[in-house]
């Protein structure tokens, strides 16, 4: 297994101590024709992103698919071998999420599915078949977010083995997608039947080609772009044979195809055998059987669109994946962020999957709090069932995201079925009973969910739901007019005075209509003032 050096690597570089905290570790892995890659990073507290590694494993599973649109038994094995060293090391680096994505010749072939069911089933990795489009699209995030795209539109040109992604795009979004089943292996496979390649297959090879991208170099040169950006090995390995350094410079370029230089080093491969080939500096020995017919595409391409140069970078498909996660779970690290807390983030984040109201379910979670621990005298519960108390005081309304209609029993499922972590079942139960009976009907023995708690658990939910109606009552009008509140106890009463921004009348209003489920619990008459 071989790792690469990473685009951004402050550890490696000697220069990381920013104090920021480390809040997420992801794996993206990218499934291709040719080679398995993953690419492991980590998300900090201050909204940056370091590349930690990168691992390679040539794998080949589209070496003798493409013709037969199967995968072979043995490339499924080698290709199942082949992830699972990968998963190992991304659990060895301590990875929270692995997000794995397959392309050409998993896509493509028939039994592709049985390849993904083997991940899922003898792996638990989840395998995510991207379309062509798709994959172009995260070739270009990736790309996007290594180098400066501003100056105006660029082309971005990826050599896949199974197919080659064309991508123009600037700093904002792609302008053009297109995508062939050009990649190096399956050309190979195809059009090259010799070594070194015969003049008529090259004719041939040159005449495929001349059919399939003609139309899309017309399309890139209305363009005009003004930079051209290879990325993937067929490009890497064209860029180290022209003599490029593999490490990335302060542009997050990892090397340059020269025309001049490219077409004296195209014409030692078309004369070349294999013995030739694996003594060129610069190529990976498990290209050398491919690495023709790509050159060959590269130098169609440069010569239609009047290429001077190809830059080159490592970032590609992976890092795209990376930035896609992180862009769709930006709130999720904000709370990973503020919140260190796994419990108290599961919530949260539950919470928010939800579209919570947030300021009400705040509200309503300080108001129970201080319900709570000025009545501990009362209540005689613990700071366990404090904790989750205020839980469910932030969850309880997050079923209005189901319906308004009997929301209260959205919410419920919503808390049972919701993947909170770091709770014991019996807690998770506690909440949902809790939020659920907020309105509506009082806890019952014929509930199965409440007859499923242990007697002290169904102590705990009576007495918390005498609180939270009250809670809830007190932000009636949901504009947290409350300010705080104080309780005071005589004898069998309880006083409750509050302070408000303002007239207050409807929330205590609110507080008084569902005080009944508290004078039953606690055998105390209540009233409530505005200070």
């Amino acid at each position: 297994m071989s790792r690469a050096a990473a685009t951004v690597n402050d550890r490696r570089n000697g220069r990381q101590n920013t104090g920021a905290r480390e809040v997420l570790r992801l794996a993206a892995i990218d499934l291709g024709s040719n080679s398995f890659h993953m690419v492991v990073a980590q998300a900090d507290a201050d909204g940056s992103v370091t590349t930690l590694w990168r691992v390679k494993e040539m794998v080949g599973v589209g070496r003798a698919s493409f013709p037969a649109h199967r995968l072979t038994s043995a490339a499924m094995d080698r290709g199942i071998v082949a992830l699972r060293r990968i998963v190992q090391a991304a659990q060895r680096r301590q990875c929270e999420k692995i997000v794995a994505v397959a392309t050409s010749a998993i896509r493509e072939a028939e039994n592709g599915g049985d390849f993904i069911e083997r991940a899922r089933r003898e792996l638990g990795i989840n395998v995510r078949v991207v379309t062509a489009r798709e994959e172009a699209r995260l070739i270009y995030l990736g790309v996007r977010q290594a180098v400066d795209l501003s100056r105006g539109p660029h082309c971005i040109i990826d050599i896949g083995g199974g197919s080659v992604e064309f991508i123009v795009g600037n700093d904002q979004r792609p302008l053009l997608i297109e995508s062939r089943k050009l990649g190096a292996a399956r050309m190979t496979a195809q059009f090259i039947k010799s070594d070194p390649i015969e003049g008529r297959q090259l004719k041939r090879l040159l005449a495929h080609y001349d059919e399939q991208i003609g139309g899309v170099c017309e399309a890139i040169a209305q363009y005009a772009p003004v930079r051209f950006i290879g990325t993937s090995g067929t490009l890497e390995s064209l860029a180290a044979m022209c003599g490029s350094s593999w490490e990335p410079d302060d542009r997050g370029f990892c090397g340059v195809v020269e025309r001049g230089r490219f077409n004296r080093l195209l014409n030692e491969l078309l004369e070349s055998g294999s013995a030739q080939r694996a003594q060129m500096r610069g190529l990976d020995s498990q290209r050398q059987d491919q690495i023709v017919a790509g050159a060959v595409l590269v130098g169609e391409l440069i010569r239609r669109l009047s290429i001077p140069q190809i830059h080159v970078t490592h970032s590609a498909l992976r890092e795209g994946i990376l930035v896609e996660y992180l862009q769709r779970h930006l709130p999720e690290l904000a709370i990973r962020r503020d919140v260190p807390d796994p419990r108290r983030r599961s919530v949260l984040d539950l919470a928010r999957r939800c579209d919570w109201h947030q300021p009400h379910a705040e509200q309503v979670a300080r108001l129970i709090l201080r319900l709570f621990d000025q009545l501990k005298s009362l209540h005689g519960m613990t700071p366990q069932h404090r904790e989750l108390i205020e839980y469910a005081a932030l969850l309880h309304d997050i079923g209005w995201h189901i319906a308004r209609r009997r929301h209260h029993k959205h919410s419920m499922y919503l808390i049972l079925n919701g993947d909170l972590r770091g709770f014991e079942p019996e807690e998770v139960r506690i909440i949902a009973c809790i939020a659920r009976y907020h309105r509506k009907s009082l806890p019952k023995a014929r509930h199965p969910e409440f007859a499923a708690l242990s007697a002290e658990s169904r102590r705990v939910v009576r007495k918390a739901t005498a609180l939270l109606r009250i809670a809830d009552g007190l932000d009636r009008s949901h504009g947290q007019v409350i300010t705080d509140l104080r309780c005071r106890l005589n004898g069998r009463s309880v006083a409750v005075s509050v302070e408000a921004r303002g007239d207050a009348e409807l929330e205590l209003w609110g507080a008084r209509r569902r005080m009944d489920y508290f004078v039953e619990q606690f055998d105390r008459s209540i009233t409530f003032e505005q200070r």
